[in-house]
């Protein structure tokens, strides 16, 4: 009997331990997708930085603006969505003209043009 308890427990354990290089398998793989999702997101902020900058002086060097302008535009725009956090604010928005739905990130319906008060956000 006590044999076969002693293989019970030994299965047991062998069982468990594949469960554990399972789970430790399964939490390795979603590491490296995480690393992947995240490399591939720093990747896509650095072009978008460098694409905003290009933009912004070539803007400048044809256009007389300037970087007082530019940051109103920038709270203007953080502030569509009600909250100032530096940040684009995106909830869906129904136009009260024609009733579709648009982003609050835009100024304007995107189907029928109406401009949005500020107090639509809200």
């Amino acid at each position: 009997m006590d044999f076969f308890m002693g293989g019970l427990i030994a299965a047991s354990a062998a069982r468990e331990a594949a469960d554990q290089a399972l789970r430790t398998s399964e939490i390795n793989q979603a590491a490296n997708l995480v690393r992947t999702d995240v490399n591939d997101l720093r990747e896509q902020v650095e072009r978008l930085a460098l694409l905003t900058q290009s933009l912004w002086e070539l803007l400048r060097e044809r256009l007389p603006l300037t970087e007082a302008e530019l940051e109103k535009k920038v709270q203007e725009v953080d502030m569509r969505d009600g909250i100032a956090d530096g940040k684009l604010g995106r909830h869906p928005l129904r136009c009260p003209k024609c009733l579709r739905v648009s982003n609050s990130r835009h100024k304007r319906c995107l189907y029928c043009g109406l401009e949005f008060q500020s107090d639509v956000f809200g």
